[in-house]
């Protein structure tokens, strides 16, 4: 059984297996979803969760021409990568939720505004998760529960239940959790693996440090507490911009 603290080992066989089972089945539910209802919006999801999915492949199979590059400096240019990637994606939702006429599904319909609502997050998130990976480097089946647990924390809980909570909209909270843990949590994982995977492959090019003095889930759930500040940004900002 393998647990935060066995980073750096070899995952048990069961953890990877649940790994590869849950992004199969997101990936299925996604595609039988858009396939049976192909709204703009499912269409906009689809199109833009599986981009975000090749793109983190491309990225993985052109790495010897590009990582050398990264590793002479490899804490400060995985975050820088880390964001740029964030602020890629997010652009990349929003053109295709303009290209197939969605709506919702990225923060804003102006660009710039959404990346003022949303990169502040991601920002915090890449900063704090390199740290961590710089200090307990995590296998790559954690980095994948975390790619995972990052978008739940964001997407899920406070773009789905806080800031509707906020805002004066009731929000199912069975059904939404239900959805978040058995079918958002695994579909999303590809579009947090181009932030994730990559800055931690740059990190693995730095020399191994030292066991960290304290245990490693630590570091793992380090970003979510970047949530609390992040709200209250987004809060202000939508009251500055007139949102409600």
């Amino acid at each position: 059984m393998i647990s935060m603290d066995d980073a750096g080992k070899k995952p048990a066989r069961w953890l990877l297996w649940v790994i590869i089972v849950g992004l199969l089945w997101g990936q299925f539910v996604l595609l039988i979803g858009t396939v049976k209802n192909p709204t703009p919006n499912n269409l906009t999801t689809f199109s833009a969760i599986e981009t975000a999915g090749l793109y983190t492949l491309l990225l993985f199979l052109t790495r010897r021409a590009w990582l050398p590059i990264l590793a002479k400096r490899p804490a400060f240019r995985a975050i820088m990568f880390g964001i740029f990637n964030a602020a890629l994606i997010e652009a990349e939702f929003w053109a295709f939720e303009r290209f197939f006429g969605g709506s919702g599904i990225a923060a804003s319909s102006n660009l710039l505004l959404d990346w003022l609502l949303t990169m502040p997050w991601y920002i915090g998130m890449v900063i704090l998760f390199v740290r961590g990976q710089n200090r307990s480097r995590f296998t790559s089946v954690v980095l994948f529960l975390l790619c995972g647990l990052y978008e739940a924390g964001a997407d899920g809980v406070v773009g789905g239940q806080i800031m509707p909570w906020i805002s004066g909209h009731g929000v199912p909270l069975l059904h939404a959790w239900s959805f978040l843990l058995f079918i958002a949590f695994w579909e999303f994982i590809p579009v947090y693996s181009s932030l994730i995977l990559p800055a931690a492959w740059v990190i693995a090019a730095a020399p191994m440090p030292d066991p960290p003095p304290h245990r490693r889930w630590r570091d793992a759930l380090l970003p979510l507490a970047w949530l609390l500040p992040y709200t209250v940004y987004l809060v202000l900002v939508l009251i500055a911009i007139g949102h409600r």
